[in-house]
C-alpha cells in the first residue's frame, strides 16, 4: 500500500489510542497530528508524558488499540 493511503488511514485514527510498530521499536500512546512524513504520538517515556515524532519512512505498522484496525507496509 502507499504513503498516502498510509496518511488517510492514520488521519482517521487521530486521537485514538494505537500501537506503531517501527524498525526501531514500538510504541503505544494516543495519535495526535499526521504530517507530510511524520506522526506526533503522545506517550509515556520513563513516566513522562511526552510528543513523540515518528517518520512515516519507518513505520513497518500502525494498529488501533480500540477497534483492531490496522495498516501494514
Amino acid at each position: 500500500m502507499s504513503s498516502q493511503e498510509f496518511k488517510r488511514f492514520a488521519s482517521e485514527l487521530v486521537g485514538e489510542e494505537v500501537e506503531v510498530i517501527t524498525t526501531n521499536g514500538t510504541y503505544t500512546g494516543t495519535l495526535e497530528y499526521v504530517g507530510s512524513d511524520s506522526l506526533i504520538l503522545i506517550t509515556r517515556i520513563r513516566g513522562r508524558r511526552v510528543r513523540l515524532a515518528i517518520r512515516i519512512a519507518l513505520i513497518v505498522a500502525l494498529f488501533s488499540l480500540l477497534t483492531g484496525r490496522r495498516f501494514t507496509f
